[in-house]
């Protein structure tokens, strides 16, 4: 009985030790559901050995990280490290790299800020507390990680994929991209800023301020994408005037062969009837 009371203390107190060895197989998780989420969302096809190489390869870089590298650089090591086995592994563009790094760690913030909100609302626990105290860290990553492998689920049955970044010209992807680095920006300002004041802010607010950035920038990638659609209709149309043009040209040729071809008929028939 003093075992489980002792197992119970040690992870309902706050034990950066307990919390350290638990967020070994936390890391093979979130890596695991976040490579499922982009490769999806992003139509990256790829095999089985992909998968386990990515996992293996990015989940032993941030285990490593998180031992010997300080927690300030750490954060933005971890954004940038995983693009370039990515663009290695999975052989995709440097744009679509850094969106597939992107759009999980949104939805893992937005996710992370929701949840601790309910921790403080209904259990009284600030996001620190929730931070440092093992029970709540595993609960509130293992629900993370469940809700985004539920949206993979769902995205997967409902075959819910974008495909707007194979058809983007050279220009909009430079737009594209610029508009990400203004997202993350925007996005990390409003983070930060509802993390420091998550116990004093309505939960109204905090909700309508998300609402708003993801609204925002689904907002944007929608004008995009209309953009992208009309220059591919733009090209289909010269596509098909280029091809009327030529079946023109091909059919007066074919008019002009015809017309030689009568007349060398005819003269032909005039010398066989002088013969």
């Amino acid at each position: 009985m003093e075992i489980f009371q002792t197992i119970w203390t040690a992870l309902t107190t706050p034990n950066q030790t307990i919390i350290n060895i638990l967020s070994i197989p936390l890391i093979f998780i979130e890596i695991t559901v976040t490579m499922l989420f982009f490769t999806t969302i992003l139509n990256v096809k790829i095999s089985k050995k992909q998968k386990l190489l990515y996992i293996f390869i990015v989940s032993s870089w941030t285990i490593l990280s998180n031992i010997i590298i300080p927690k300030q650089i750490n954060v933005f090591l971890n954004m940038i490290v995983p693009i370039f086995p990515m663009i290695i592994i999975f052989r995709i563009s440097f744009l679509k790299s850094i969106i597939a790094e992107i759009l999980p760690t949104i939805l893992i913030a937005l996710l992370d800020t929701i949840f601790s909100k309910f921790y403080f609302i209904f259990f009284n626990v600030t996001q620190n507390e929730a931070i440092v105290i093992p029970i709540f860290r595993i609960i509130g990553a293992l629900v993370i990680y469940l809700t985004i492998y539920f949206i993979y689920i769902v995205m997967k049955h409902l075959k819910i994929s974008v495909s707007l970044l194979d058809n983007l010209t050279k220009k909009n992807k430079y737009i594209l991209l610029f508009n990400f680095i203004l997202v993350i920006i925007t996005i990390s300002t409003q983070f930060y800023l509802i993390g420091y004041y998550n116990e004093i802010l309505p939960f109204s607010i905090t909700l309508l301020t998300l609402i708003s950035l993801l609204a925002y920038f689904f907002v944007s990638m929608y004008s995009l994408y209309r953009t992208t659609q009309l220059q591919i209709t733009e090209q289909s149309l010269e596509e098909a005037q280029l091809y009327n043009k030529s079946l023109k040209i091909l059919h007066d040729n074919v008019r002009a062969f015809k017309h030689d071809f009568s007349n060398i008929v005819q003269a032909i028939g005039r010398l066989c009837k002088y013969k």
